[in-house]
């Protein structure tokens, strides 16, 4: 039996505070043999990042390894113990025999630098090399990275071009010439020049310059598209296949965790409560926590009303994964609250209009023919064009519905929202609410609509003013359209809103930082339901969640439109989020409508092969 690359044995990491100790990583182990893959799986806090950072020996201060053995064993040399060796020994495996991919490359990449110059520093500072070797390595890896072509790829490119130019018989030196510029052209790229993908791909590379025994990716593809996600996803597969590397993916997916892992190790408040091979860890999970993770994640081949929760499984609401049409959890997840404090707020619709929306529905929002562009200068400052990011697009909302919208990033589902919202100007269209075009609106008449719609944004953190209290924030709508008649009754609305979205109203005096990501958002749920919207925009608003919190704030949203009665764009790269929340689907890509349809319909007879490539992306486990 061939020795593991890595032993991890009793491994025990701990953050030591003024007033209390916290246990990030308690007590765990395990073993990954070459060309092997460990999925390593659980919640944010759950001490993922802390065991790689644990592995790389660079655990930040209070924190410090308690107790344990690493194990590891590069190339053919015998294993050695990792806490065991000076800190410069150390250095020596830290980015070369063991590597690390962050999880938001343009973080971890030098902004004033070119990604050429970074790769070759990686490469010159663990291997003695010359510059120009240095650089030949860089191409190298960018090529087995697929962010430069493969030179048979390159050579046919350069006949294409070279004939273009009046020289079909271009010589095999002219040919060289042309492809040693255009590769040195892309080594003087800088990161702000790349799409996340290509960055992220930069990262991988960096990683792998140095032939690295073992690498730790952690949550590389949290912030991708689904498109682009498998793309990553199936490089680095390839890549340990091809160059027999040990592979450590950390995420909070287990549907990631089936496409590239082969063992899975599942961590909740810092210990392995489940580790199998993954066929096991899908078909057969032991663990409630597994079941819940397991359970959370909407699936296109089915349509629930309630997404199952981690919460409901380790509670004994749920014991058994679904895997057909998903029942209900046995006890309904209903919050007790107060009666809503009584604002004077306009009402949501007269009921003659109501009557007539029974018997003939009305659409609450209609886009014509809308499009919009930013000017594009030229050296002396004249527009020259517009980049369209939307170009002539027409739908209909109707009221109490949602209207999913899905596409990658750059499609222009963003600036569609901040269009309808009347924070992006349009070039052309008209837009219409309950039967008024407001796509003129002004002064006192755009304020008033903004009683009327809203946005809850992707980063919750980035919403929340650091300096106001949450309470604050929630009031704050109140006071700018004199809403309440007194400070004790826009504070009681806050209260009452902080209860329904099962945050304690004894918290509005914390600050933001003082609540986890899901709680955040919340917060901004209950800020754009102060004052009775009847339109709410969901732009990306559960994408940066742990799987399990964004199965609690999807189900929330679901409860609260049938309280509310409203009416959502719920707009995600990820189809099938979309289909759970969705009666209608729009697909939106580059500025224009691929194709829009019942959420079922579009799943299960995609017209479009855009839309077929986004459903053939989504990590659907095993």
């Amino acid at each position: 039996m061939n020795q593991p690359v890595l032993d991890v044995q009793h491994l025990s990491v701990q953050f030591f505070g003024e007033t209390e100790t916290v246990t990030a990583v308690n007590d765990i182990g395990f073993c990954l043999e070459q060309g092997q893959t460990l999925g390593i799986v659980g919640e944010s806090g759950s001490g993922k990042s802390v065991t790689s950072l644990a592995l790389m020996g660079l655990v930040p201060n209070p924190g410090r390894i308690t107790q344990g053995e690493i194990w590891f064993r590069a190339q053919e040399a015998d294993p050695v113990n990792l806490l065991s060796v000076a800190e410069t020994e150390r250095r020596q495996y830290r980015g070369e025999a063991i590597a690390m991919i962050f999880q938001d490359p343009m973080t971890s990449l030098n902004p004033v630098y070119t990604i050429g110059f970074q790769i070759t520093e990686a490469i010159r500072l663990h291997q003695s090399v010359a510059d120009s070797e240095a650089r030949r390595r860089a191409i190298a890896v960018l090529q087995e990275v697929k962010l430069i072509d493969s030179d048979d790829s390159l050579c046919t490119q350069a006949q294409i071009e070279l004939s273009k130019q009046g020289n079909p018989e271009a010589s095999e030196r002219e040919l060289n010439q042309w492809l040693n510029a255009h590769k040195r052209a892309e080594l003087e790229r800088y990161p702000h020049e790349l799409s996340g993908g290509q960055q992220q791909r930069v990262m991988i590379a960096m990683a792998i310059a140095c032939n690295p025994t073992l690498l730790i990716a952690d949550e590389p593809t949290t912030a991708l598209d689904v498109t682009v996600q498998a793309t990553i996803l199936k490089l680095l597969r390839d890549l340990c296949r091809s160059r027999q590397m040990a592979l450590i993916f950390i995420t909070h997916d287990l549907g990631v965790i089936a496409e590239v892992a082969d063992q899975v190790a599942v961590m909740y408040k810092g210990q392995i409560v489940e580790q199998d091979d993954v066929q096991a860890i899908f078909r057969q999970p032991q663990h409630a926590y597994t079941k819940g993770l397991l359970a959370c994640r909407p699936r296109l081949d089915q349509t629930v009303a309630y997404l199952p929760t981690v919460a409901d499984f380790l509670a004994g609401k749920m014991t058994t994964v679904p895997t057909a049409a998903a029942p209900e959890p046995e006890a309904e997840v209903v919050l007790e609250t107060q009666d809503a404090p009584e604002l004077e707020m306009k009402p949501e619709a007269d009921s003659e209009t109501q009557s007539q929306g029974a018997a003939q529905p009305t659409p609450l929002l209609s886009v014509k023919n809308l499009a919009v562009g930013f000017p594009m200068k030229s050296v002396l400052g004249f527009t020259q064009r517009y980049l369209m990011a939307v170009n002539g697009i027409s739908f209909e909302v109707y009221p109490g519905e949602t209207l999913g919208l899905v596409g990658e990033s750059g499609c222009g589902k963003s600036t569609l929202a901040r269009t309808l919202l009347r924070l992006t100007p349009e070039l052309q269209g008209e837009i219409i609410f309950d039967g008024q075009s407001v796509t003129n609106f002004k002064g006192r008449a755009l304020q008033r609509l903004r009683r009327e719609m809203q946005i809850i944004f992707q980063n919750p953190y980035n919403s929340l003013n650091p300096r106001m209290t949450i309470g604050a924030a929630i009031m704050e709508p109140l006071l700018v359209h004199k809403v309440g008649k007194s400070h004790q009754e826009r504070r009681d609305r806050a209260a009452y809103l902080l209860e329904r979205v099962d945050l304690d109203p004894a918290w509005m005096n914390r600050y933001p930082h003082e609540f986890s990501g899901g709680q955040r958002q919340r917060v901004c749920i209950a800020r754009a339901l102060a004052l009775n919207p009847r339109f709410i925009i969901c732009d990306e608003s559960v994408s940066a969640l742990d799987v399990s919190v964004q199965a609690q704030v999807l189900n929330l949203l679901k409860e609260l439109q049938g309280e509310f009665g409203l009416t959502y764009i719920f707009i995600s790269h990820d189809l099938s989020v979309v289909k759970f929340m969705s009666d209608r689907i729009m697909v939106m890509n580059k500025g224009k409508i691929e194709e829009i349809d019942q959420a079922a319909e579009i799943y299960t007879n995609p017209q479009t092969e855009y839309t077929r490539q986004l459903i053939a992306s989504i990590p659907v486990g095993l």
